[in-house]
């Protein structure tokens, strides 16, 4: 019966260990990731062309947002679930358009700060030409995606900021949408 309970012991060890492993190489992988994203970011800045972040990369740094809070985060070419996984995507607009740019990110990650903001507050974007544009909040709401398809305005005075709502909800995904809208 011993002999049992230390190949249990030893089997409970070894899958603690493997958890703790796995858990480190994620936040491992996700600390090196940024770093490469924010010397892509410096590299685009520098060359004045789109640079990867790493050689197998589908997407690129193409702005970057500061929060109220001094927080910067690299803003990607992209919102496939693959680049989101890194930071916010580029949804539309910006950039040489005349359509607002719009920005989406998961709410429990790059775009959680989003909760916090209040109307009045600033953001800044610096496009990859270097040019730093500030945004003032002028608007928040929750839409439904079901019932309200996402307008997109002509304007590109705006910086529309996109993430799934509510917040603190358990599961992923549902219909509704926390949009916030801030103007240059």
């Amino acid at each position: 019966m011993a002999r049992l309970e230390r190949r249990l012991l030893v089997l409970s060890l070894m899958a603690l260990l493997g958890l703790a492993g796995w858990a480190s190489w994620l936040d491992g992988k996700a600390w090196l990731a940024q770093h490469l994203i924010a010397h892509a970011w410096q590299t685009t800045l520098d060359q004045g062309a789109p640079q990867r972040p790493w050689p197998w990369a589908d997407t690129w740094p193409v702005a970057r947002l500061t929060t109220p809070a001094g927080k910067t985060l690299y803003v990607l070419e992209s919102t496939s679930g693959e680049a989101l996984a890194f930071g916010p995507g580029r949804l539309a607009g910006g950039i040489g358009s005349d359509q607002a740019l719009t920005l989406a990110g998961h709410r429990d990650t790059h775009f959680a700060f989003l909760e916090t903001l209040n109307t009045g507050d600033a953001l800044t974007v610096q496009l990859a030409n270097g040019t730093l544009q500030k945004f003032r909040i002028t608007a928040q709401q929750v839409t439904n995606s079901q019932k309200q398809p996402l307008h997109i305005p002509l304007d590109d005075k705006q910086l529309l900021l996109i993430t799934c709502y509510p917040f603190d909800a358990i599961t992923p995904g549902g219909p509704l949408r926390y949009v916030v809208t801030a103007q240059s």
